[in-house]
C-alpha cells in the first residue's frame, strides 16, 4: 500500500461493525507526516493516543493505513 490522496479517497473505510472504531494511519498535514487515528464515528482525525480530536478530514492531504503488527 502507498499514500492515498484525499482527492481520491477522503478517509479509510470503517473496518468492522462495532459502533466506535478507529483506524491507525500515517497522515500528511501541512507537509508533516504524523501518526493519527481515523475516528469512524465522528469522521475526524484523532490524536495518536486516540483520546482527542486532532483535525478535520479536509485538513489532511494524504493518508496511509498502518500495516498489521507482526506475530510475536
Amino acid at each position: 500500500m502507498g499514500w492515498i490522496a484525499t482527492t481520491d479517497k477522503m478517509h479509510p473505510d470503517k473496518p468492522g461493525i462495532l459502533r466506535y472504531e478507529q483506524v491507525p494511519c500515517l497522515i500528511v498535514k501541512r507537509g508533516e507526516i504524523l501518526l493519527r487515528l481515523w475516528n469512524c464515528e465522528h469522521l475526524v482525525w484523532d490524536t495518536e493516543d486516540g483520546y482527542d480530536f486532532y483535525c478535520a478530514a479536509e485538513e489532511v492531504t494524504h493518508w496511509m493505513p498502518l500495516p498489521d503488527l507482526p506475530d510475536f
